[in-house]
Formats: structure tokens, sequence, C-alpha cells
């Protein structure tokens, strides 16, 4: 996988949300990450880790690649690993999702952000410079998501094999080896599943910050491992906060790192520009100056009644 960028490399980032979450930001200076099991794309990571697990099974280039006896080891390792990130790990992986923000469409935003994530035109839009994060020790991964279909996961998914199946071939080693062997495949399954997504999401512009506990081995953010009870039941979430990166010289914050608060196009009417100032006046005063509205024609889907 592409190496993690560099700060100066990652635009600004807009997270597009509802009036009441950027309240809950403002007070109390926390990111909630998301358990991509629980969003939108039903395919979010299980349809990445289940195509792994399918390829690996069957992929004749892996079993030309060592002798049976090896072959069997990495196998039995790989089943070994996806049980225990299914059964385990997989509850502990959380999600923070923001949409590329085009300094060419500038504050107006995304209409397809707005309908799908931003209230439908009635919610908001933060806008971050994460360069400080970057910098930062933090147990994070951010990268772009990549869009494909299907049969382009599946080709991509051969091809990392057919490469895998090769290296493993002029490496050899013992058969006690293919547990490591298997660990080296499983966390590159695992990242492709996590930063890809089907091609028909391509206009969200996607780029994610992940945290895996297994990763986060100073146990930084365990303490901020949370819930929260919704529409959809209970969940657990990831109380993402600054404070728990230490007070180091480079230690990022949130203040800083939100540049714009942009509101939707349905609720940007001067009363409710002033009361957004208001209400951040109250919790982070720096983000009073930094609101903003939209001014694209919006017009919220509604559902008529039927007669």
């Amino acid at each position: 996988m592409q190496a993690q960028p560099a700060p100066g490399a990652v635009p600004l980032l807009a997270h597009y949300t509802s009036i009441g979450t950027l309240e809950r930001i403002a007070q109390t200076g926390e990111i909630w990450f998301s358990n991509p099991l629980y969003m939108n794309d039903v395919d979010e990571l299980r349809y990445g880790m289940n195509l792994g697990l399918h390829a690996v099974r069957t992929h004749t280039g892996l079993r030309q690649a060592c002798p049976p006896a090896h072959y069997n080891a990495l196998l039995d390792a790989f089943d070994a690993l996806f049980t225990a990130f299914d059964n385990e790990s997989a509850f502990d992986v959380y999600v923070f999702s923001c949409s590329e923000h085009d300094d060419n469409i500038g504050d107006d935003g995304l209409l397809s952000m707005w309908r799908g994530y931003g209230g439908d035109g009635n919610g908001v839009a933060i806008v971050f410079d994460m360069s400080q994060l970057l910098a930062a020790p933090a147990p994070l991964l951010v990268h772009q998501v990549e869009y494909l279909s299907y049969e382009a996961s599946e080709d991509w998914m051969a091809h990392k094999l057919q490469r895998f199946a090769l290296a493993l071939q002029r490496q050899g080693g013992s058969v006690q080896d293919m547990a490591t062997a298997a660990a080296a495949l499983f966390e590159r399954i695992k990242l492709f599943a996590l930063f890809t997504k089907h091609r028909g999401f391509h206009e969200e512009r996607e780029w994610r910050m992940v945290y895996l506990r297994e990763q986060d081995l100073e146990d930084r953010f365990t303490q901020q491992l949370h819930y929260a009870i919704g529409s959809r039941g209970i969940e657990p979430r990831l109380r993402f906060s600054t404070d728990a990166l230490g007070d180091g010289e480079h230690k990022p914050s949130l203040e800083q790192m939100v540049q714009r608060i942009i509101l939707g196009p349905v609720l940007a009417t001067p009363l409710a520009v002033r009361s957004v100032a208001r209400m951040l006046e109250l919790y982070q005063p720096q983000w009073a100056t930094r609101v903003a509205r939209s001014t694209t024609p919006y017009r919220s889907q509604r559902t008529w009644p039927i007669t």
C-alpha cells in the first residue's frame, strides 16, 4: 500500500453532519469515530474481507507456490486470523470519514453530501486541516478511498495474490514461517477492505482516518472506547480527543484543526448563521468567526402525502 501521506499532501477535508453533532463536538472537544460494520454502505469492510478470504482459499497460484504442508499451514494461519478478526478485532475498528474539500467549489459544498450526510441540507460541513494530526505520533491510518467495481476488486485481489505467491516461492522458508506470511497477507487485505468502496459512491471523494486497536501499542485511546445509542440501537464508538496524544511539542489542537463551519443550504438563513455563531462563542470562541454558509440553490427532498 502507498505510504501514509505527508502532512502537507492532505487537502482540506469536510465532515458533513448534523447541527446537533457540531454542538457536541464544540462542547466536548471530541470527534466520534464509527465502527464500519454500522456504516451506510452495507459492503463496508465485510465485502473486502470476505472477498479476500474466498480468493486466498481458491487461488491456484498460491497453491502451486509451495509444498502441500506449507500451503495447508498458510491457509490454517490465515483462517485463524480471519476468525479472530471477525469475532474480536473488527469490533474495535473505527473510522472517521471526510470528503475532500475543493476550493473551486468553496463553501457551497457537494450537493450529494448535503443530501446523504448533511441532514438533507439542514446540517453542517466541518472543514478540517488534518496536517497537525498527521505530524503527531497518533495511532491512525489516513488514506484516500479508492472506488472500484466488484469486477475491479476481484481483479485487484487476484493480482495481489499472484504477486504474493511469487514472493512466497522466492522466499521459501519452513512450515512454521507460514504464520508470518499469512499475517502479512491478512494485513494487506484488511487495508484493502478499509480503504476501498464500490464505485457508485465515487461522488463522496472520501478520505478516511482509521483507528485499529491492535496498532495502538501504547494504549493511547483505549480509555476513549465508548458506545452510542441511536436509531439503529447501540453501537461501539471511539471518542477521539487530541488530549489522548499527550502534551508533546507537536500535539495537535482541535481548535486550530477546524478551519470553517459551513451551514447547509436549507439551514443557512441569516438568523441561523448568527445563532450558530452564538453557540460557538459559548464553547469554542475561535470557531465563531469561521462560520460560512452554502449558497447552493437547494430543494430538500420531501415526502408528499398520498391522497
